[in-house]
């Protein structure tokens, strides 16, 4: 049985609700149309009908997809989707028919148990490459199912290769990698799909630098962002500061502060606590961590009397980008990302092996990873 991934929208921001509430939705429309039952070619008319400005190209996409949910997927399909927030993919089964939603924010929904949830970083590189494809549903192969099911913890999850039996001989069918590539001709969902694949590539890469590096690249943006800084002595708890004024000597207000810490676990209370405790009276508190922050921790800053931005791997690797342009030459050198080739819609070139074959499939399309504000999209490595 097929395994499918639904993108939870953009920027996963339903991610956690789905969690939440065991569902699975998509928001494509047709102008109030019954679609139950529909074939692919009925979807794609019905979807033209009700949106005469798109594509042919766009038009097909979404039929294709939409078909996907409603017809492809059935009760006991395996189902996938992904939380930029925590990083972890969600892995379940749907467990029933689809609906029509009556939230306007999306249309058709179907009912999922998840299982367990499998964390972006325990996954091979190959295997978060092929997880990256520019679309909100498609179909992932077996062995990244049973990657993912291996990361979960997730027992009968994952699965093998299917095998035919063919007169006295057995043959492994290979499970084919095509449908892990977008169509030609992305629509707009398709085209912020490949956008956040982008920044988790991005993301990806900043979690590889080491603790040094993460401080230097910290001072590189908030320099690229106008501010003069600099790196402190080692404290007496092995870390470093970084501070940034508006000006060279920094008699200029404001005067920021920034902590960073590069590890894997969330940053909580006690250490937002500390942190507030030693900032001044006139400075700015800048809290940056890889791994996140707790719930708490979020709260205590908010309750500071002294203005504190708690910076997570995902604020910083949107900010990184929406700067790059004003990025020096000596922070570039610790996370090089590669120029748009579009841009209208900034794809950002794919350098490693996998996103080039990708690419290649999408003949009409820029090699790119996706839409970003600033132009700048894929680690270079």
């Amino acid at each position: 049985m097929s395994v499918w991934m639904v993108r939870a929208g953009h920027g996963g921001i339903y991610a956690q609700l789905w969690r939440d509430t065991g569902i699975v939705a998509i928001r494509w429309t047709f102008g109030g149309r019954n679609v139950r039952g529909m074939s692919y070619e009925q979807l794609r008319d019905a979807h033209a009908l009700a949106h005469p400005t798109e594509s042919a190209a766009s038009v097909s996409s979404a039929a294709s997809q939409v078909h996907h949910f409603l017809a492809d997927m059935t009760e006991g399909t395996r189902v996938i989707t992904y939380d930029p927030a925590t990083r972890e993919y969600l892995i379940g089964r749907v467990t029933g028919d689809w609906y029509e939603s009556t939230d306007d924010e999306v249309s058709y929904v179907r009912p999922v148990q998840w299982y367990g949830a499998a964390s972006r970083d325990a996954l091979p590189t190959d295997a978060r490459a092929r997880l990256g494809a520019g679309t909100t549903i498609f179909r992932i192969s077996e062995d990244v199912a049973t990657e993912l099911a291996r990361a979960a913890g997730v027992q009968g999850w994952g699965g093998a290769p299917q095998v035919q039996r063919t007169g006295g001989d057995i043959q492994v069918v290979e499970t084919s990698r095509v449908d892990e590539t977008p169509p030609v001709g992305l629509d707009d969902d398709a085209r912020a799909a490949s956008a956040e694949d982008g920044i988790e590539r991005i993301k990806d890469r900043v979690l590889d630098l080491e603790w040094d590096q993460m401080e230097a690249l910290t001072a590189g943006l908030l320099r690229a962002m106008g501010y003069y800084s600099r790196i402190t002595a080692r404290g007496p708890d092995g870390g470093r500061d970084v501070i940034a004024t508006p000006d060279a000597l920094g008699l200029e207000s404001p005067h920021i502060v920034a902590e960073v810490k590069h590890r894997k676990s969330a940053m909580g209370t006690p250490e937002i606590r500390s942190f507030i405790g030693g900032l001044r009276p006139g400075d700015r508190g800048l809290y940056v961590s890889t791994g996140g922050f707790t719930r708490d921790a979020r709260l205590e800053a908010d309750r500071s009397n002294i203005p504190v931005r708690l910076i997570d791997l995902d604020d910083f690797v949107r900010l990184y980008t929406d700067v790059y342009d004003r990025v020096d030459e000596e922070t570039r050198a610790l996370l090089p990302l590669v120029a748009r080739l579009d841009p209208k819609r900034s794809a950002a070139v794919h350098r490693d092996e996998v996103s080039v074959r990708a690419c290649r499939a999408r003949a009409e399309q820029p090699c790119g990873a996706g839409s970003y504000p600033s132009g700048y999209g894929e680690a270079r490595r």
